[in-house]
């Protein structure tokens, strides 16, 4: 029997996007995202008779929370649009570790309605906002593609201490780096120079 692989929840990313702009725009990932939750609900009911209970379903609700830290852009503007506006929303959550045999990642896709977004703003700590979603109708499962930006975004590359002065290559060369598997680690040495100076780059 095939070993269960255990997701990690940081591997599971959400994107965003009003209903009205799946025309003009892609989804864009939901920047500084926190956890996200999301939960189905179906409540049943019993009915006693001479031969026995039966049980009958309701439908199916479910319900998306979302958090993410404050910041200048622009799915945060449209998160106010959302509920300030009573617009759809479509919502994806997208398992990065989880490819089918084309390299599409598996996701669960969803339409809702902004309920409740929930804004903290505390003294000492970053302004984080938790949108609460209800979901219309039931989501859908499938598999998309994640353009290369994406990944890059989602999985970035090496870079050195130095400035990027330059338009970011994001090949681990940006800040005099070398990405590790770009380079021998065979003749990889313990360094003779006494006299490096260690507080490069920190507080001496």
């Amino acid at each position: 029997m095939a070993e269960v692989q255990a997701l990690a929840g940081k591997r599971m990313v959400s994107y965003f996007r009003l209903l009205e702009n799946a025309r003009k725009e892609k989804a864009e990932l939901v920047p500084l995202q926190g956890d996200s939750d999301m939960t189905f609900k179906r409540s049943s009911k019993s009915t006693t008779t001479k031969s026995g209970n039966i049980s009958t379903s309701a439908g199916l609700t479910a319900e998306i929370d979302q958090t993410f830290y404050e910041g200048i852009s622009k799915v945060s503007d449209e998160f106010y649009d959302a509920i300030l506006e009573d617009k759809v929303v479509e919502y994806w959550l997208v398992n990065l570790d989880r490819v089918n045999d084309q390299g599409k990642f598996w996701a669960i896709y969803a339409r809702a309605k902004v309920t409740e977004d929930k804004q903290s703003y505390k003294g000492d700590s970053t302004a984080e906002r938790s949108p609460k979603m209800e979901v219309i109708g039931t989501p859908r499962r499938g598999y998309l593609t994640l353009s290369d930006y994406d990944q890059d975004m989602l999985a970035y590359a090496f870079r050195g201490l130095d400035k990027v002065t330059d338009t970011p290559k994001e090949d681990g060369t940006d800040g005099n780096g070398v990405a590790y598997e770009k380079s021998d680690h065979t003749k990889d040495t313990v360094p003779t120079n006494t006299t490096t100076d260690t507080n490069q780059g920190g507080n001496a």
